[in-house]
């Protein structure tokens, strides 16, 4: 890893770690806060897997239950953070649920960008004003895809096309002349 890779990786974990510790910490670490009779709680949030090679793709999977004593309005938020630091939010789904029911979400990741990518889930109400719950923030590592069999050829491979095919002439020769 080179110097300026690995000080992205660190200004990535220091960004995701600010965001655990501040204003949006995970809901391991808080309760789920109510609106009046409205109240969702995020009960699942877990990625299925931590470091993936660029190209291939991980799922995020989700839980949300009412536990307020209303039904309202659900909007589950994705907020992310790549390796270059740049942030961006995806609604994943919007959905009324009653009291005491809950709703199952998967997301698929697909990683193109080699780094250090930060996440965190939020769960907003009717109006993105009143957030519920945010999931502690997690981190999905990608490396870069290393080239391997079917890509170009190399000087290695040349070389030992060259040898094989000096042996089979030289071995060709030898029967030939007996």
């Amino acid at each position: 890893m080179g110097a300026r890779s690995g000080t992205l990786a660190v200004l990535v974990v220091v960004l995701v770690a600010a965001l655990a510790a501040g204003s949006v910490a995970g809901a391991e670490d808080t309760p789920c806060e109510a609106d009046g009779e409205k109240k969702f709680c995020l009960t699942e949030v877990s990625l299925s897997t931590e470091s993936m090679t660029a190209g291939q793709s991980a799922t995020l999977d989700v839980t949300v239950r009412n536990e307020g004593n209303a039904t309202a309005n659900a909007t589950v938020v994705l907020n992310t953070v790549d390796p270059n630091n740049v942030t961006q939010s995806y609604n994943l789904r919007e959905q009324r649920l009653e009291p005491g029911e809950e709703v199952s979400l998967s997301q698929q990741l697909d990683a193109t960008t080699p780094g250090m990518h930060g996440m965190q889930v939020l769960v907003f109400g009717d109006s993105i004003g009143h957030r519920y719950d945010a999931s502690a923030a997690k981190t999905l590592s990608v490396e870069e895809q290393t080239p391997g069999l079917g890509g170009p050829l190399d000087r290695a491979e040349f070389a030992l096309v060259a040898l094989l095919g000096s042996i089979g002439v030289l071995g060709f020769m030898t029967y030939r002349t007996d």
